[in-house]
C-alpha cells in the first residue's frame, strides 16, 4: 500500500472517530482532533474556505484554465484531509447512529466509562503541545475547567426531568417532533433545527464542548437521531446548514485566537478537555421518565456489582486505545 493510501485510511479512520465523539452527549468531536493530532491543521483548513473557494471550483468545473488556480485553492484549504475527514464522519454518524442510541440507553455506564478512559489518557497530547507554560496559559486552563462545570450545572435535574417529560407526552401524541417547545409551522420547526446546527457545531469545534450536550440541551438530539435513522432529508438539510453557517463563522475566531495567544488558547482547549471529564463522568443518579432514563448529577457507586466491572473494564479499554495510538505517533515520529 502506497504512502497516498495509508494516508487516507488514516484520515477517513481519524474522520470515524470524531464522528462517533460527535453522536454521544458530554464527548466532542474537537476534542478527538486535538488528540489525533489535526486540530490546528482542521481549525486552518475551515478557517480558509471562502466565497473565492466557491468561485473557483465552479470555474474550475466548466474551465480547464481555472483547474490549476483551484487545485492550489484546494491545497491551501487542507481539501484532501477535510474532504477524508467528512467522509469518516459521515461514515460514523449514519451507520452507527442507531447503535449509539441503543448502547446511550441500555449500557449508559459502560459506553461513558469507555469514553472517560479514552478523554483521561489523552490529556496528556494536547499538553505536550503547549510551547510555554506560562501563568497566562495556567489561568485559562483553570477558567475553562470552571467554565465547563458551570455550564454543565446550568440545566438543573428538574429541568432535565421536565424536557423528559415532555418528550414522553409528545410521543404519546405522535408528534414529528421531541420538544413541546419547538414552534409547529414548518419553517420555524426548520429553522430552529438550521439554528440547533449552528450552535451545537460551534461547540464540536472546541475540545471538551460536548455538541450533542447542546443539542440535547436545546431539545432537538433526539429529533436529529431519528432522522439520521430515517434518513428524513428536510430535517437533515436545515441541520447540515446551520453546520455549515457556525461552522464558517466561529473558526475563524478560533483561528486568529490560535495564531495570535497561541499558548493561553491551547491551554483553555487543554482545560476544556479536563472539565469534560466531569461532564462524562459514567455514573450518575438517574429516574425513569415513561420508558426513558434521564441522567442527573454525578455519584460515586455505593456498590462494585456487573454494571461497575464492565464500566471499569471499558474505562481500560479506552484508555489502552489512547496510550497504544500515542505510542505508535511516537515510534513513528522517531522513525522518520
Amino acid at each position: 500500500m502506497n504512502s497516498t493510501m495509508k494516508k487516507f485510511f488514516y484520515e477517513v479512520g481519524c474522520g470515524i472517530i470524531i464522528g462517533i465523539a460527535n453522536i454521544i452527549p458530554g464527548v466532542s468531536g474537537g476534542t478527538m482532533a486535538l488528540i489525533l493530532g489535526l486540530y490546528d491543521k482542521l481549525i486552518g483548513g475551515i478557517r480558509n474556505i471562502s466565497i473565492k473557494t466557491l468561485f473557483l471550483f465552479l470555474k474550475s468545473i466548466f474551465s480547464k484554465q481555472h483547474r490549476a488556480d483551484f487545485k492550489s485553492e484546494f491545497a491551501t484549504i487542507e481539501g484532501s484531509l477535510l474532504l477524508n475527514l467528512a467522509f469518516g464522519a459521515i461514515i460514523a454518524i449514519f451507520s452507527l447512529a442507531k447503535l449509539m442510541t441503543y448502547l446511550l440507553m441500555s449500557h449508559h455506564d459502560p459506553t461513558y466509562g469507555f469514553f472517560f478512559g479514552l478523554v483521561l489518557a489523552s490529556v496528556a497530547s494536547p499538553w505536550s503541545l503547549i510551547k510555554e507554560k506560562t501563568p497566562s496559559t495556567f489561568f485559562a486552563l483553570f477558567i475553562a475547567i470552571i467554565a465547563i462545570i458551570a455550564i454543565n450545572q446550568t440545566v438543573s435535574p428538574q429541568e432535565l426531568i421536565r424536557k423528559a417529560e415532555a418528550r414522553h407526552i409528545a410521543m404519546q401524541y405522535n408528534e414529528n417532533r421531541v420538544n413541546v417547545d419547538v414552534p409547529q409551522k414548518e419553517f420555524s420547526k426548520y429553522a430552529y433545527y438550521a439554528f440547533c446546527g449552528a450552535i451545537a457545531i460551534s461547540a464540536m469545534i472546541l475540545p471538551g464542548i460536548s455538541g450533542s450536550f447542546v443539542l440535547l440541551l436545546m431539545g432537538g438530539y433526539f429529533d436529529i437521531l431519528r432522522a439520521l435513522s430515517t434518513f428524513d432529508v428536510l430535517v437533515l438539510f436545515s441541520f447540515a446548514l446551520g453546520c455549515l453557517i457556525g461552522l464558517v463563522a466561529f473558526v475563524r475566531l478560533l483561528h486568529f485566537l490560535l495564531h495570535r495567544y497561541y499558548n493561553p488558547t491551547m491551554g483553555f482547549l487543554v482545560g476544556l478537555v479536563v472539565g469534560s471529564l466531569w461532564v462524562i463522568w459514567p455514573f450518575k443518579d438517574s429516574v425513569m421518565v415513561g420508558t426513558e432514563r434521564v441522567y442527573l448529577s454525578n455519584m460515586v457507586p455505593q456498590q462494585f456489582g456487573e454494571n461497575e466491572l464492565f464500566t471499569l473494564i471499558a474505562f481500560f479499554a479506552g484508555a489502552i486505545i489512547v496510550v497504544g495510538m500515542l505510542v505508535a505517533e511516537r515510534v513513528k515520529r522517531k522513525s522518520n
